[in-house]
């Protein structure tokens, strides 16, 4: 199924259920893998000071994209300029259809990002996962669940849902970019493992989460509103 075409899928709810945990199993999957053979070992390798002094800086400052309150600001914004502003313009007035999916759109990104939101909260509450960086060996399987305590927050990367959501409703809005946007949502979330906020395997299964909740986002939107966008 092509990465862009996801109304049959949200319109089957039977086999929505099915893609996500198909989804979500493998790349729990996948975490466990990594979190018994790699984490520790690509920690690492990004914490030795030669390839810290190359690239740290730089991921420092874009892994700040990944941040949600910039997506927060475009789902609304979207929404509100397509909902009150662009109608009752006269450049607008023979594009009022594609106003009105963007409108839609932007309500279901925004959604999305609180569907996803939650769910990776979730998880980060539940596990209670150390991060890298609060040992000097990265030590993987320091756990302490039940806590709202940051440093215990690194399973699953919340930066990484916020990028899979952009990649999904972007590519929902703008298909014919979709690689575009898997490869600036992959770009993103690789500076979350150099910077040792986070492990491989966080950053995996936070994906996924990303990816899981927009489709569920707009599964919601298309059942219980009339905003749905398939």
């Amino acid at each position: 199924m092509p990465v862009q075409q996801f109304g049959a899928l949200i319109s089957d709810t039977k086999k929505l259920k099915r893609h996500i945990l198909i989804v979500l199993g493998t790349a729990f999957a996948c975490a466990a893998v990594l979190g018994f053979f790699f984490d520790q070992k690509i920690a690492l390798y990004f914490g030795q000071q030669e390839i810290r002094d190359v690239i740290w800086l730089a991921a420092r400052e874009i892994t700040n994209v990944g941040l949600s309150e910039h997506y927060f600001a475009i789902a609304i914004g979207t929404w509100a300029f397509c909902a009150w502003v662009a109608p009752k313009m006269n450049l607008f007035k023979k594009n009022l259809k594609e106003v009105d999916f963007f409108r839609r759109w932007g309500l279901n990104f925004l959604v999305a990002l609180i569907v996803s939101g939650v769910l990776t909260h979730l998880f980060k509450f539940l596990f209670g996962r150390q991060r890298p960086h609060k040992t000097p060996d990265f030590e993987p399987f320091t756990f302490n669940p039940f806590t709202t305590h940051w440093d215990f927050h690194s399973f699953s990367s919340g930066h990484s849902q916020v990028m899979w959501t952009v990649a999904t409703m972007f590519t929902v809005a703008f298909p014919k970019f979709r690689w575009l946007w898997v490869l600036f949502a992959i770009s993103i979330c690789s500076t979350r493992a150099i910077i040792h906020d986070h492990f491989l395997s966080d950053i995996i299964f936070g994906s996924a989460l990303g990816y899981v909740g927009s489709l569920l986002a707009m599964k919601i939107m298309k059942e219980k509103t009339k905003n749905g966008l398939y």
